[in-house]
């Protein structure tokens, strides 16, 4: 019975992987990073901040640094954002929404002016600011969801431009900057498909400086738009080397349904391989590992290949061999119980059974 205990404990600590380190550089790199518009220059010293986080998405990186909810046609939410002037003068400074959309991994924000359904649906309560040096303001922003809306995600952005006036020659030039927080809306009743992607491929390669690069092929497979980041760390190398992590350079952004590459560069000293390459990439709460063996090229691409996802806990047959061990338990501890009431009363029988032989054996009649 020990043996078979032993054996189903071995069998369990077999079925639990040991736990992958994740050196991840978070998605929230900056409020205003990631956002396909020129930065605006050094002396408009404008910057945005997001101040409200929705209860249910505490743990999630992307909510603390941009607007990110699902809601029902109908609903009515605001999230206030702050505006900051780190600059040495009173700067005027212009908010308003404006459209955005997913384009080859970038979420791009359009040019002024630019609409959709989900700028249609938004407004501030501020539409002109003049914020003094070193200080800031807070603004409303307003979503509401009409109650015919269609059901899917739409993006956009909440800008804050900054306007001045140059002149050359007889021309004055106006030059705007502007930076802005995201926004990933999906309508639908419920919480709709949650986020999900997958690792199809890994290729080797090397860039125009020859430095070695991994490029992991994504296709999101969930609901929502996902914010990928990442990294690649290296083992079973030449003479048993590892390197890394090495961390992907941006987040790379993929529309439900989507696919889109994240890119990691590597150290240029490192060996052509062969090498185990173990990727850890994540976007908010969802995270997926996967390995492959590889080898850089000389130049150019090298060779892709298809991973090997590395397996979460196997929660249903792991649940079916502690049921299995609870029962084994069970029996052991009834198996004991017997054992203790047969011997309380072994030897009393044994006793009686010797005074009647006693008795009834030879010499007595």
């Amino acid at each position: 019975m020990r043996f078979l205990i032993t054996a189903l404990c071995l069998f369990i600590l077999v079925l639990l992987p040991a736990s992958p380190g994740l050196a991840i550089t978070d998605a929230e790199r900056g409020l205003n990073a990631e956002v396909s518009t020129p930065a605006p220059p050094e002396q408009s010293g404008i910057g945005l901040r997001l101040l409200d986080i929705p209860t249910a998405a505490q743990e999630d990186p992307r909510a603390r640094s941009y607007i990110v909810d699902r809601l029902a046609p109908g609903t009515v939410i605001e999230r206030r954002i702050q505006v900051q002037n780190d600059s040495d003068s009173i700067q005027s400074v212009r908010i308003y929404p404006g459209a955005a959309h997913i384009e080859a991994g970038s979420f791009i924000g359009e040019d002024d002016p630019a609409v959709n359904e989900l700028t249609s649906w938004t407004s501030v309560d501020q539409e002109r600011l003049d914020v003094a040096p070193g200080g800031s303001a807070d603004v409303t922003v307003t979503i509401d969801v009409p109650a015919d809306a269609p059901e899917g995600e739409q993006y956009a952005a909440i800008w804050a431009e900054v306007r001045s006036t140059s002149s050359e020659g007889a021309n004055n030039i106006i030059q705007a900057s502007r930076v802005g927080i995201r926004m990933y809306l999906s309508v639908g009743p419920g919480n709709g498909k949650p986020a999900d992607f997958s690792i199809d491929s890994l290729t080797s390669a090397r860039d125009e400086l020859d430095n070695p690069k991994v490029t992991a092929l994504i296709t999101n497979t969930g609901g929502r738009a996902l914010d990928i980041t990442g990294d690649l760390t290296l083992s079973e190398g030449p003479g048993g080397l590892s390197a890394g992590p090495f961390t992907a350079q941006q987040a790379t952004t993929i529309a439900p349904g989507g696919t889109g590459t994240v890119a990691i560069t590597l150290d240029p000293e490192l060996p052509d391989g062969p090498w185990n390459a173990q990727v850890a990439l994540k976007s908010g709460l969802v995270e997926h590992t996967a390995e492959a063996n590889l080898t850089f090229p000389e130049a150019g691409q090298g060779q892709t290949v298809e991973p090997a996802e590395s397996p979460g806990i196997p929660w249903i047959p792991l649940g079916a061999a502690a049921a299995v061990l609870a029962m084994l338990a069970a029996l052991v501890w009834r198996l004991r119980q017997r054992k203790i009431a047969t011997t309380n009363h072994q030897p009393s029988d044994t006793r009686q059974g010797h005074r009647q032989e006693a008795k009834t054996g030879p010499g007595h009649p």
